[in-house]
């Protein structure tokens, strides 16, 4: 893959409910744009369905073993297939995933995986996150066949109590509390929020660069963002991940007229109301079903700002 030799690898990895959902859709829609600045960019849909062998190694794998074979050559091919007619342009591939640190569902509602191969068992939102970025960083290294990766790390911090409040009320739209975790006292005193301390994330994460050039980069999303402006955390989540690109890419992006993504919200909260359907119809649905009653649910009980 001797065309593909990107200079700095960029996991933007959430946190939840921290407006990834709309920095996501946003370089989605924008992924030519951001090629013609050498940037390949991978959001969740695209990382889960064309490189499924590296996101079960993020999920499962061990670090302590080698990278499969399988999994380097899938990973090689879709890289080169996404970076385009000029690959050798590419200077950064920018990864943009949640799920990096660990999901909400795992974390906080499934209980411990009994057969997981990597004795991950334990539930607490975030306890691997070391772990899991070590493995996709490891699995992104031998894949591209290049150890001289400037990496950065990038997260939002937010207030503890807005956090455990949203991931919450995220749950409750995906139908994914039970009875017991309905209501939010509840829930705030059974789930497991201990490992998501900014300052531990940091320190932690910062000893993957002990071999790597890396930075570790959090960002504060009551500081940098705006319920009134969507668009005022994008261009700050921009200034840290792509800091020579970033002015440019704002210029090009305010300036198409047809970007209805860039004033949109994205994944918004519930009203109170909407709490209260989610809870009450949490039985009658399969989950086909509630990923429609979700869209009900956004349309007609967003919460206001």
């Amino acid at each position: 893959m001797s065309q593909l030799k990107p200079d700095r690898i960029v996991l933007h990895c959430g946190l939840h409910k921290t407006g990834s959902t709309y920095i996501q859709r946003n370089l989605q829609t924008n992924r030519e744009l951001l090629l013609q600045h050498g940037v390949l960019y991978l959001g969740p849909n695209t990382f889960k369905k064309r490189c499924p062998e590296l996101w079960r190694h993020l999920q499962w794998g061990r670090w302590d073993r080698k990278t499969p074979q399988n999994l380097k050559s899938q990973t090689r091919a879709t890289l080169l297939e996404l970076a385009g007619e000029h690959p050798e342009r590419i200077h950064t591939i920018f990864f943009s995933f949640e799920a990096i640190f660990g999901t909400l569902r795992s974390g906080l509602v499934d209980e411990q995986r009994r057969n997981a191969p990597n004795k991950e068992r334990k539930t607490g939102l975030y306890r691997y996150a070391k772990s899991r970025t070590k493995r996709l960083m490891i699995g992104l290294e031998d894949s591209l066949e290049q150890q001289s990766i400037a990496w950065t790390v990038l997260f939002a911090k937010r207030d503890p109590e807005a956090f455990i409040r949203s991931c919450h009320t995220q749950l409750l739209k995906e139908g994914r509390h039970t009875p017991e975790t309905s209501l939010f006292e509840t829930f705030r005193q059974t789930a497991d929020f201990s490992h998501t301390d900014h300052q531990q994330l940091e320190q932690s994460l910062t000893k993957l660069g002990s071999k790597r050039d890396l930075k570790v980069v959090s960002i504060d999303y009551e500081q940098a963002s705006d319920p009134q402006e969507p668009s005022t955390f994008l261009w700050n989540v921009l200034k840290q991940s792509l800091p020579q690109q970033a002015d440019s890419i704002r210029q090009q992006l305010e300036a198409n007229t047809n970007n209805e993504n860039l004033h949109k919200t994205t994944n918004p909260g519930l009203n109170e109301r909407g709490l209260e359907l989610a809870i009450q119809a949490r039985p009658l649905f399969n989950r086909s079903e509630w990923k429609l009653f979700r869209k009900f649910l956004e349309k007609n009980f967003a919460k206001r700002r």
